[in-house]
C-alpha cells in the first residue's frame, strides 16, 4: 500500500521539476535588447541638405533596433554617402542618450568635395592611353583640347548641371542635367541629356585588329547628334529603375561611304528613336574601388520606333559582379558582362560593340581594335590591401576639405575570359574564338572616390604589355 502511495508522489515531484527547468530554459531565450533611435544629426554638410543626406540614411527616427543591426545599418549608411561621390570623408558614430541609456543618436561627419569643377580637357582620340603612348608616340595631334564644367549640388540636393565644350580631331559639346528628387518621397528624378560631336578622323574600318583610320582636314567625316530625357526612381537605397526616351541623328561623308558601304549600311544618314528600360542594383562598400558587395546592371533597348527609323534592332546589356571579402585585407572579385544586338538586318559598322573600354576589355588586349555585334567577359581578381592611411597635405593642398586625404593601395592577380561574335565583318582574328588576358596589377583610391591601376598583362599570344586604367567613374 505504501508504495501506491509513493509512485503518484515521484510522479508528480517529476512533472514539477520538468515543468519548472522548461520555464527557466524560456526565460533564458530572452530576445536582445533594442534601442530606440532617438536622433540623426550631420556635421560638415555646408552646401549639402539634411534631407538629402537623410535619404542615404537605412534608419528613422523613432525605430527600435538591437545593437547588432544599429551598427550594420550605420555601415550601410556610410557606405550610401560615400558613394553619392559628394564627400571625400564620411565617418559614422553612435552615441548612448544622456538622458536615457535605452535611446541612441547616430551623429554622422561629411567632408565635402568641390562642387564647382572647371576640369581642362585633355583627352585621347585613341581608344584608350597605352594606344596613343606606344602606337602615336604620344603625339600632341592625337589630343582633344576643351572645358568640362560640372556644377553639382547645385541646390544641395545632388542636383547636377555638365556643360562641355571640347575642340580638335573630336568636336564634342554636351549638355547633361541631373534633377534632385522632385516628390515628397525623395524616390523620383529625371536626366535631360544634349550630345553633340563631330569628327575631322575617324576609324572607317578595322582590318586583322588594327583600326584603319581617315583624316580630312577640311572637313568633318563624321557627325552624330543625340538628345534624350530619362525618369529615374529609386525605391529603395541599393536599386533603381530608368526609363530613357532618345532621338539620334548621324551623318558621315562620300568620303567614308565609299571606303565603308556598311558604315551605316549603304547610306550617309542614320536617323531613328531610341526607347530603354534600365535596373541597377548596387551595395558595393564603395562604387569606384570594391572589396565588398554586389553589382547588377541590366538595360533593355529598342533601336528604331517608327517605320522610318534607318536603325531596327534590339540591345541589352548585363553586368553581374560580386565582391567577396576572404579575410582581413584580402578580398576577391568576380563579374561577368554581356553586351548584344538582335537584328533582321546586317548590324551597321558603327554601332559594333568595341572591346577595348572600361569595362568591356580584357585585360593584354588594349592596343587591339576588336569589334563585334555581341560580346561577353569574365573577370575575376585577387586584391590584398597594403596600405590604408590618411595624408595630411596641410597649405600645400589649398582646398581645405581635400587637405586630409585618405588613401589605400591594393595589390592585385587578375584574370579576365572572354568572346567577340561577328557574323558580317572579317575585322579581325580574334573574334568568334575564346580570348583570355591576365596579370599584376596596382590600384590606387584616393579620397574615396578617385581610382586607376597600372596593370603588367599577358594575353594568350603572349604579349605582355603595361597598362594604365582611369576608373569610368573619376571627376
Amino acid at each position: 500500500m505504501k508504495l501506491k502511495r509513493i509512485y503518484p508522489i515521484y510522479g508528480w515531484m517529476f512533472v514539477l521539476i520538468f515543468s519548472t527547468c522548461f520555464a527557466l530554459h524560456g526565460f533564458g531565450q530572452t530576445s536582445p535588447k533594442k534601442y530606440l533611435i532617438r536622433q540623426i544629426s550631420f556635421e560638415g554638410n555646408q552646401k549639402t541638405q539634411n534631407t538629402r543626406l537623410l535619404r542615404e540614411v537605412a534608419v528613422n527616427v523613432g525605430d527600435s533596433l538591437t545593437l547588432k543591426e544599429v551598427t550594420r545599418k550605420l555601415k550601410e549608411s556610410k557606405e550610401h554617402l560615400i558613394n553619392t561621390g559628394l564627400f571625400t570623408d564620411v565617418s559614422a558614430n553612435m552615441f548612448f542618450d544622456e538622458e536615457s541609456l535605452n535611446n541612441i543618436r547616430l551623429h554622422f561627419v561629411v567632408r565635402e568635395g568641390l562642387f564647382f569643377i572647371p576640369i581642362p580637357i585633355i583627352e585621347l582620340a585613341d581608344r584608350n592611353f597605352n594606344v596613343w603612348w606606344t602606337e602615336h608616340n604620344r603625339d600632341i595631334k592625337f589630343l582633344n583640347l576643351g572645358m568640362n564644367l560640372k556644377l553639382r549640388n547645385i541646390s544641395g540636393n545632388a542636383d547636377e548641371l555638365a556643360l562641355l565644350g571640347q575642340w580638335g580631331y573630336d568636336r564634342k559639346f554636351i549638355v547633361n542635367y541631373l534633377s534632385p528628387y522632385f516628390d515628397s518621397a525623395r524616390k523620383w528624378n529625371i536626366n535631360i541629356r544634349t550630345y553633340y560631336t563631330s569628327n575631322k578622323e575617324l576609324i572607317y574600318q578595322t582590318l586583322k585588329g588594327q583600326p584603319q583610320y581617315m583624316r580630312n582636314d577640311e572637313e568633318f567625316l563624321r557627325s552624330r547628334f543625340e538628345t534624350s530625357m530619362a525618369l529615374i526612381y529609386r525605391p529603395r537605397f541599393n536599386s533603381s529603375y530608368k526609363l530613357s526616351f532618345g532621338y539620334y541623328f548621324n551623318t558621315i561623308t562620300d568620303e567614308v561611304l565609299d571606303l565603308n558601304p556598311n558604315f551605316y549600311n549603304g547610306g550617309k544618314k542614320q536617323r531613328y528613336g531610341k526607347i530603354s528600360m534600365e535596373y541597377n542594383f548596387d551595395n558595393r562598400d564603395n562604387k569606384y574601388l570594391s572589396t565588398d558587395g554586389w553589382y547588377l546592371h541590366g538595360l533593355l533597348s529598342r533601336n528604331g520606333v517608327a517605320n522610318s527609323d534607318q536603325l531596327n534592332s534590339w540591345e541589352m546589356e548585363a553586368d553581374i559582379y560580386y565582391y567577396h571579402p576572404i579575410r582581413d585585407n584580402w578580398s576577391w572579385s568576380n563579374g561577368i558582362l554581356f553586351r548584344g544586338h538582335n537584328s533582321r538586318d546586317r548590324f551597321p559598322y558603327s554601332n559594333l560593340y568595341e572591346l577595348g573600354s572600361n569595362p568591356e576589355y580584357i585585360r593584354g588586349y588594349e592596343y587591339y581594335h576588336i569589334v563585334g555585334s555581341t560580346l561577353g567577359v569574365y573577370k575575376t581578381s585577387l586584391m590584398r590591401k597594403v596600405l590604408d592611411q590618411k595624408i595630411n597635405w596641410g597649405k600645400a593642398m589649398p582646398f581645405n576639405n581635400y587637405r586630409e586625404m585618405d588613401a589605400k593601395l591594393f595589390l592585385s592577380l587578375n584574370l579576365d575570359l572572354g568572346y567577340v561574335l561577328d557574323d558580317y565583318y572579317e575585322t579581325s582574328g580574334f573574334i568568334n574564338r575564346d580570348l583570355w588576358g591576365g596579370g599584376l596589377g596596382v590600384n590606387i583610391l584616393l579620397y574615396n572616390k578617385f581610382s586607376c591601376s597600372f596593370e603588367v598583362s599577358m594575353n594568350q599570344k603572349k604579349e605582355v604589355g603595361f597598362f594604365f586604367h582611369l576608373n569610368q567613374n573619376f571627376q
